[in-house]
């Protein structure tokens, strides 16, 4: 059997001399599936860049790459790895929003990718996107259905190797399964798949090889069933047992009743175009101290629901309050509270300027929110979020997605919100990470009254820790708090 990827000892080391990855060896065989799991920053998706030739300036490489029948590659040597995209290796990226032209359209960027005419129709159309998907420019679509151009971008190159890097990260659940579905289809066909991945389910559903990675290095790794079946060490172990601790029910919280809701919507409805209904009548109401979920369908309306409560968009009819005074009517009620109604957003790259360092962007709030000191309340937060001080010298390019999300949230909490929109909060997370961090979201709901929209479709994980649930569907005109079975995890 030939192998589509090898990797000898691969080190990664940034400005400093740091190890970020130190001496992994991996090998892909082709027709096979290799997946990489381990903790947020712990080094994943930097061994993806390697592979490409895409670390980011300021970071080096050293051991050897082979990609399938070329000659071995030293790891610095970034332009021949480059060579490689297409005819040996194609990439499924972990963020969307900075892989694709926000303002040219889908077709034009996967014919670009090398797909002809007639193979990006059958790309859509084989991820269960709509025909005019292709027409449609990339600003315009959902995370999640950014996410699947992307998959049917990749598996429709034909590329030897396929590296996905979370490539379930924003779809829902039964999109996910169809991911999984994709992979072991690509890998049956013959081709490399190399997977990395946050998400238990499709670790316990792909077979193949499983290399569990802490602190940039390999602390597990065997054939995926015997690892599942009986992980050898302690972090392996937490990895794959953690999840979000389930709350008891528990009554209206010792707030004032007859305080106004934090944020409500009356007969709430919104479409792009004539006949084409996100959702209608929406009615819904959020006060202190409550947790409310959100869920649906990749591409149904939850985070342009969460802009219209936001006052980032005007609804197509009803009106959205906060504090009971209606938004659209009194324009001061924006200007006063602004700053306490925040979102924690789906892509956290999106809040920070990617050529500065995020220490920097953080230190200037204090122009936001009068009586801010950044030196002062941020360490308890860095800590209470275990985010690495360090990491404040760097640009969010140059972190991993779960650290920015991460900061993200730091940022958010320095300006002490009265209500968070968070728009799937954990998807760049691994487990034990995700498990913290909502456990950091929650204690704020109940100490200090914050009100939290969680919007997210991992139905488990909102079942776990949300008060009500709405579940969104491109059928249903009214939606309603969810009722029935949750889908389980595999």
């Amino acid at each position: 059997m030939t192998n589509a990827l090898c990797l000898d000892t691969l080190t990664i080391a940034d400005a400093g001399g740091r190890l970020l990855v130190d001496s992994i060896s991996l090998t892909v065989p082709t027709g096979s599936i290799a997946t990489l799991v381990g903790e947020t920053g712990g080094g994943k998706s930097l061994i993806a860049d390697a592979i490409l030739g895409l670390l980011a300036p300021g970071l080096s490489a050293s051991g050897t790459i082979t990609l399938g029948g070329l000659a071995p590659c030293a790891a610095a040597d970034r332009s021949s790895l480059r060579r490689a995209w297409r005819s040996q290796v194609m990439v499924i990226p972990q963020e969307p929003a900075r892989a694709l032209d926000p303002i040219m359209r889908v077709e034009r960027q996967m014919a670009l990718a090398g797909l002809s005419p007639a193979a990006i129709g059958q790309a859509l159309a084989s991820v269960d996107l709509a025909p005019d998907t292709g027409a449609r420019h990339a600003f315009t679509l959902s995370g999640g259905m950014a996410q699947r151009v992307l998959v049917a971008t990749a598996l429709g190159v034909g590329a030897p190797l396929l590296v996905a890097d979370e490539p379930t990260k924003g779809l829902d659940d039964a999109r996910v399964h169809h991911v999984i579905a994709w992979l072991r289809r690509a890998a049956a066909s013959g081709r490399a798949v190399l997977v990395i991945t946050h998400d238990r389910r499709v670790a316990r559903a792909l077979d193949g090889s499983l290399t569990v990675l802490k602190a940039g290095q390999v602390v597990e790794q065997g054939p995926t069933a015997a690892v599942l079946a009986s992980p050898r060490t302690v972090y392996a172990r937490q990895w794959l047992e953690a999840a979000p601790t389930r709350r008891d029910p528990r009554p209206m919280p010792a707030w004032d009743a007859s305080e106004a809701p934090l944020l409500s919507a009356s007969g709430l409805s919104f479409g792009w175009s004539a006949g084409r209904a996100l959702f209608q009548n929406l009615t819904l109401s959020l006060s202190r101290g409550r947790i409310l979920g959100v869920t649906g369908p990749s591409g149904v309306g939850k985070s342009t629901l969460g802009n219209l409560l936001l006052g980032l968009m005007r609804p197509t009819a009803g009106d959205v309050c906060w504090q009971g005074r209606p938004l659209g009517r009194d324009q001061a009620v924006v200007r006063h509270l602004r700053q306490r109604y925040q979102k924690l957003h789906q892509d956290p790259g999106s809040v920070f300027a990617p050529d500065q360092p995020v220490g920097r962007q953080l230190v200037r709030l204090a122009r936001v929110r009068p009586g801010l000191d950044p030196a002062l309340a941020l360490p308890p937060l860095l800590d209470q979020l275990k985010v690495k001080p360090d990491l404040l010298q760097r640009g969010v390019t140059d972190i991993s997605g779960g650290e920015a999300q991460r900061l993200a949230l730091a940022r958010l909490l320095l300006l002490d919100p009265a209500v968070i929109i968070a728009d799937e909060p954990t998807s760049r997370l691994d487990p034990i990470t995700q498990r913290d961090l909502l456990a950091v979201l929650t204690d704020l709901v109940d100490r200090q009254g914050l009100s939290l929209m969680l919007i997210g479709h991992d139905q488990s994980l909102l079942r776990a820790i949300t008060d009500d649930v709405i579940a969104l569907s491109a059928s249903d005109s009214d939606p309603a708090p969810e009722s029935g079975p949750f889908i389980p995890s595999i």
